[in-house]
């Protein structure tokens, strides 16, 4: 298991950049980088992502894992299941996992996992940076309609229940967790997700692969069923996405047959949206 050594920033750039500078320098594993506001955070193929102060989570772990170097972005895949999981048990809502790296909810991306591996010395670093979109209300104009938030989906259930119920006196389960997003809620979800990392990546560690969690994985990949596009070295690849095997790879199903591809090499998108 880990043992974190947590470095708090009022505001950084990036907690990647910052973590990397940090490996540098050295710094043991399981330390753990957050900030109340990041302005130049990047995403996967340079995408930028932003959090401003107090609305979201930016925090980055720094890891030495010896692992075969084909395993090492199966980490991307052990820390979507952390942060689902973290928020599920922190707010109810019922995320699934868009292969490999984002969470969704009602077909909404509320969260980005970059994992970044560089070499120091002749050893392995993986840098494990998590954004979350946790009180944000207003999205950056062409991000509305594929960005969410903790909160915004939160409320939704809420005025969803109440419509529902006709509860005029506006009492349900929900405002418990209203009341968690208005106080320190980014902090505490994200000492969550690190909890829950260190249980999944010690499974993971364990096997060196996704074997221990491929199951539990595939019960929450929306990607399942549905077609998907995958962008290989190879060319690309049309068909059903059939769920991921023990070495993190999603298998789908083409009418050349059954193919396999590494979340190290493409990304996978829908061929009639985001999802």
């Amino acid at each position: 298991m880990l043992d974190y050594i947590y470095k708090h920033y009022e505001s950084i750039p990036s907690t990647n950049d910052e973590a990397k500078q940090l490996i540098n320098d050295y710094c043991p594993e399981g330390t753990v980088l957050y900030t109340d506001e990041q302005t130049d955070g990047k995403g996967r193929s340079g995408r930028s992502w932003k959090s401003n102060k107090g609305e979201s989570i930016a925090t980055s772990l720094v890891l030495y894992p010896t692992l075969p170097q084909e395993a090492i972005p199966n980490i991307t895949l052990v820390a979507a299941l952390s942060v689902r999981s973290a928020i599920k048990r922190f707010s109810g809502l019922d995320c699934v996992i868009k292969w490999p790296n984002d969470i969704v909810c009602n077909n909404k991306k509320l969260c980005g996992i970059l994992t970044e591996r560089i070499i120091v010395d002749g050893k392995n670093a993986v840098i494990v940076g998590i954004g979350v979109n946790v009180k944000n209300t207003h999205f950056p104009e062409g991000l509305e309609d594929i960005a969410t938030s903790v909160l915004k989906e939160v409320l939704a259930e809420k005025d969803e229940m109440n419509a529902v119920l006709k509860d005029e006196s506006d009492k349900n389960y929900n405002n418990d967790v209203v009341d968690k997003l208005e106080g320190d809620a980014t902090t505490e979800l994200m000492y969550l997700i690190w909890d829950r990392f260190n249980e999944y990546y010690d499974i993971f560690i364990k096997t060196g692969n996704m074997a221990g969690l491929v199951d539990e994985y595939n019960n929450n990949l929306i990607n399942i069923g549905r077609v998907v596009k995958a962008d290989d070295v190879m060319g690309e690849i049309k068909g059903v996405a059939l769920g991921i095997d023990d070495e993190g790879a999603l298998c789908i199903s083409t009418m050349d047959g059954r193919k396999c591809v590494s979340a190290g090499e493409v990304s996978v998108r829908g061929l009639y949206g985001y999802i």
